[in-house]
């Protein structure tokens, strides 16, 4: 041992890790004894000033995210700094004389579920000096949560009526961007027209969407959701029913975002924001809206080739809206089940639910129709025939649906480019070249605004079958890729 760590008469045994001072002889514990009581102070009330860095730890962010005051104490207790200063966890015993519980009380709370109480929360957080940014709960009471659960979808897992109830298991904390917004006052806009503000704006920016893609929407999107939209969810709402009109069209403007994300290529986002829309659109008790994200996940697995998981979202749209929804919604339903049908190469299956895709739509009542769907119209319908018609082979079908799909006073710009290479695809597939060409070039030059990688995935797919199914490539087109599209050009 060396000479720092020892006296020189031979009385002592080292020296306290707390104040360096030399450790008497007889001294068979750690600290020195005016240590020993600072550390006895210390702990006889929680630290009340500890740093940021305190509570920023995998561990507890981990903690924070599953909504579980247990877990947060469990990481709170065997937090490194903890184990440096004192050379161990803390007990649940001090845990427990510092909430006023018994240590048996700290293993259950601990160990069983998650508590829901929200003047025992707060309670909690309060002794603790955890920090009102990580909560899922407001300590001004303000709000019951500011930030809920949000239910992740992930790529494998398919949604049920089952899975969509609440649960404790794979969560996420928050919405991305509404962790420290608030309006400056929020007496500015009536709580009662904040429903219909939000909804009005995002049908304009649907509108975008539809003209100029999910590329474009999505930025001008985004910066509104988080300077005006996600603060909502932090207020405080005495009306159940205000509070489940706001949370609905929320749940709108998520839906949106997921889909000008997934228009924009960026499926894993997309993903995200579906699956809080699909939360909050729960909360709100909109059936349809509900219905209308499932589909939208339908829409999105078909594209990446996920066909049985396509299946299922359609179907599961069908089954938790359970007739309560508008006709002209569950048109849209078994359109997208037609379109998972048909990439499945099921004829029979894909008929039957364009029929009743069909007869639904005819059935209709414009009156009883949410505003987000008034662009679900009949060349809609004739679109998801004319893809059906194109997955499943049947060229002169595929030309004669694109046709009727596209109006070019009234139909958008994206569904445009979309329905030309559509119409290009069933003349290339029918053995039709030159029109095909002719088809994919007029798109080409038509749709050079659009932000779309769904758009961008349509001339590849085209010029990939020209050049492997009929081995030739068009002067025409190479050209107009190579200006607009350079990647999609292989080098010769």
């Amino acid at each position: 041992m060396s000479a720092l760590d020892t006296a020189g008469d031979g009385e002592s045994s080292g020296r306290c890790p707390g104040c360096g001072s030399v450790l008497a002889a007889d001294n068979t514990a750690r600290l020195c004894s005016k240590c020993h009581r600072d550390q006895r102070d210390q702990l006889r009330t929680p630290p009340a000033h500890l740093n940021d860095e305190f509570f920023e730890t995998d561990d507890f962010r981990a903690a924070f995210e599953s909504q579980h005051i247990g877990k947060v104490f469990k990481v709170y207790r065997n937090h490194p700094r903890h184990l440096r200063l004192f050379g161990k966890a803390l007990n649940q015993e001090l845990l427990g004389r510092w909430l006023g519980l018994t240590q048996a009380q700290v293993s259950k709370i601990e160990n069983g579920k998650a508590e829901q109480n929200l003047e025992t929360l707060r309670n909690y957080a309060r002794i603790l000096h955890l920090p009102q940014h990580l909560l899922w709960f407001d300590l001004s009471k303000l709000s019951r949560i500011s930030r809920p659960k949000i239910a992740i979808i992930s790529n494998t897992i398919s949604v049920t009526s089952q899975s969509l109830l609440p649960d404790n298991s794979d969560t996420l904390t928050g919405y991305m961007l509404a962790d420290s917004l608030l309006f400056e006052n929020e007496g500015q806009i009536p709580k009662e027209a904040l429903a219909a503000n939000i909804r009005d704006t995002v049908s304009d920016l649907m509108l975008m969407d539809f003209k100029r893609g999910g590329g474009h929407t999505r930025r001008m999107l985004m910066h509104y959701f988080q300077d005006e939209v996600a603060p909502l969810l932090s207020w405080r709402y005495s009306d159940a029913r205000l509070r489940s009109d706001i949370f609905g069209a929320i749940a709108e403007t998520l839906q949106l975002l997921g889909w000008s994300a997934y228009d924009a290529g960026s499926h894993d986002s997309a993903k995200r924001y579906f699956g809080q829309a699909l939360r909050l659109a729960q909360e709100a008790g909109d059936v349809a809206m509900t219905g209308r994200i499932l589909s939208n996940l339908s829409h999105q697995a078909n594209f990446l080739g996920n066909f049985g998981e396509a299946l299922k979202f359609a179907r599961d749209a069908q089954n938790i809206t359970d007739g309560r929804a508008p006709n002209t919604v569950l048109s849209m339903f078994f359109a997208m089940e037609a379109r998972a049908l048909a990439s499945l190469g099921d004829k029979p299956g894909t008929a039957k639910a364009l029929h009743r895709a069909e007869q639904l739509y005819e059935a209709r009542d414009p009156e009883k129709d949410p505003a987000w769907i008034s662009y679900f119209n009949a060349q809609e319908i004739a679109s998801e025939a004319a893809h059906c018609f194109r997955d499943l082979g049947l060229a002169e079908k595929c030309r004669e649906f694109s046709e009727l799909s596209m109006d070019p006073l009234h139909t958008p710009p994206r569904t445009l480019g979309f329905m030309r290479m559509v119409a290009a695809s069933g003349s290339l597939a029918g053995g039709d070249v030159e029109n095909a060409i002719a088809l994919a070039s007029e798109a080409i030059r038509l749709g050079v605004s659009l932000q779309s990688a769904r758009y961008v995935k349509y001339l590849l797919d085209f010029n990939n079958s020209l050049q492997i199914k009929h081995g030739r490539l068009s002067g025409e087109v190479v050209e107009l890729l190579r200006a607009h599209y350079p990647r999609l050009i292989t080098p010769l």
